[in-house]
């Protein structure tokens, strides 16, 4: 049976608790079987975290730990591979989904809960992101359950409810710091509506569970200058770019796009309908937890540049809202159709180079979000036997993502590996954690996107070219990789 009566209010179908969970099952085998069609390998920052996992942490140079645990978890149980690396990540938004089930179920109904855990699974916005491995897969989960957690706590008022929501929440804090707008938007939702609670231990404790949980990550960036936060205010406060309306307006198309049409269209109108949507205590909570981190990420895109899923999490509350307004209005129907069009939108992306070659496109690589992640396996296999003959050298690298790429590609032949870094500046995880100094005397095997010039020569005795390897990404491009053996690293 995949639909089920409520009772209580007569004929008003949902889906079954089979259902969804089949739903989850077909979505999550969808998304197994169309990454091997895609041709490609890891991205940068997915083949960066991978490098992670090889060296669990307290702390990386731009991240919390939490991604790298979860990329060693998954590839401990399904090897490292491309979907090993993924597998666990992928199943942190079918989990997101059922938390919003039991968010839903606590605040309306069964029918809002299993329309709003529907939403959820087949929402663009982590339909895109469950391709990849991202610090948004662990947040999005931790975000969703913070909320149930907190929800329990405010109905029950139990210590173990409290405590809960400091586990969830310090778990949150140690996959993206981005937790910090939940844990601050509980505070002051605990503040406007529920200020009796701030006079009890609970608040207080999941509070310093929360910390307490973080304290290692904090003690980390002590020991190491600052790294991670330095990188979050760089991005956060400092970067520099074009900002501005046309920024802003760039960003909530994206946004009204990853919900997709109609939720995206209903989510606007709930905005525009704020003063009555603010009067309903359940829609003011769920907005509560999504609209300030909107807020914030559309302030970053006014200031310089935001990405489309810098608020990803905020969408899972926000898809709650959005179901169960078509629902009080007996929307059943267009929920339905809103649904059927976010899978078709889906679809469309999963299969977008299959859409290129049924058009016959020129250059594809050029028209395709999926290029980044190509031809860097290629430019691995040619690399193996060059590194193969010669096994002492040092693989080194001029940027973060010519190491991360080759340090996974070449995974089997566990190289040695360092940035190239004269001047001994922190810029990137490589730079922070790779010295290339205790390596006098060896040769290196330099690889670089661009021909190197001479500035390589006041620090070997000599270079020879000994390879450019190029990998095919469409008929007019290619991915080119330059080999340089460096011969006698003297130190910098």
């Amino acid at each position: 049976m995949i639909f089920t009566v409520d009772r209580k209010n007569g004929e008003k179908t949902f889906p079954t608790a089979g259902a969804l969970l089949l739903a989850a099952l077909l979505l999550l085998a969808w998304r197994l079987a169309v990454i091997p069609q895609l041709g490609i390998t890891l991205y940068v920052d997915e083949a960066q975290y991978w490098t992670w996992a090889q060296a669990l942490d307290w702390g990386y140079f731009s991240k919390p730990p939490g991604i790298a645990a979860l990329i060693a978890a998954s590839t401990v149980l399904f090897g490292d591979g491309i979907l090993g690396v993924k597998a666990l990540a992928m199943l942190c938004y079918p989990l997101a989904a059922a938390a919003c089930w039991a968010i839903a179920r606590r605040l309306y109904d069964a029918r809002v809960a299993a329309w709003s855990a529907l939403a959820v699974l087949t929402l663009p916005m982590f339909s895109w992101l469950g391709l990849f491995v991202s610090t948004d897969a662990l947040l999005t989960l931790f975000w969703s359950l913070g909320l149930w957690a907190y929800l329990r706590a405010l109905d029950r008022n139990a210590l173990a409810d409290w405590l809960l929501l400091g586990l969830v929440g310090g778990l949150g804090l140690l996959s993206k710091y981005t937790m910090a707008a939940f844990l601050g938007a509980t505070f002051l939702h605990l503040l406007c509506f529920h200020r009796a609670r701030l006079k009890t231990a609970g608040p207080w404790l999941a509070a310093l569970f929360a910390f307490l949980l973080l304290a290692p990550n904090l003690w980390w960036n002590v020991a190491h200058d600052f790294p991670t936060l330095k990188h979050t205010a760089d991005i956060t406060l400092k970067r520099q770019a074009a900002g501005g309306l046309k920024s802003l307006g760039e960003f909530w198309a994206a946004q009204w796009l990853s919900f997709g049409p109609i939720f995206g269209t209903v989510f606007f109108i709930l905005l525009a309908q704020l003063k009555n949507t603010w009067r309903d205590e359940r829609s003011r909570l769920l907005l509560w937890f999504a609209l300030p981190l909107w807020a914030v990420v559309s302030l970053q895109a006014m200031k310089s540049t935001a990405n489309a899923n810098w608020a990803a999490p905020a969408f899972a509350p926000a898809a709650i809202a959005v179901v169960a307004w078509l629902l009080a209005r007996e929307r059943q129907r267009l929920l339905a159709i809103a649904l059927a069009l976010n899978l078709a939108l889906v679809g469309l992306v999963y299969h977008w180079p299959l859409v290129l070659a049924t058009v016959n496109a020129k250059n594809p690589a050029k028209s395709s979000p999926y290029t980044r992640a190509q031809g860097w396996d290629e430019l691995g296999r040619q690399l193996q036997p060059l590194l193969a003959a010669h096994p002492q050298t040092v693989l080194v690298a001029d940027n973060r993502t010519l190491l991360a790429h080759m340090l996974y590609e070449l995974r089997a032949q566990k190289p040695l590996a360092a940035s190239w870094n004269p001047k001994g500046e922190a810029s990137d995880h490589y730079k922070l954690s790779t010295d290339l100094r205790p390596y006098r005397g060896r040769d290196l095997l330099l690889i670089s996107e661009n021909e190197p010039g001479e500035q390589f020569l006041p620090y070997v005795a000599g270079q020879q070219k000994l390879a450019t390897l190029r990998a095919p990404l469409d008929a007019h491009t290619t991915r080119d990789l330059h080999v340089w053996l460096l011969s006698d690293f003297k130190g910098y």
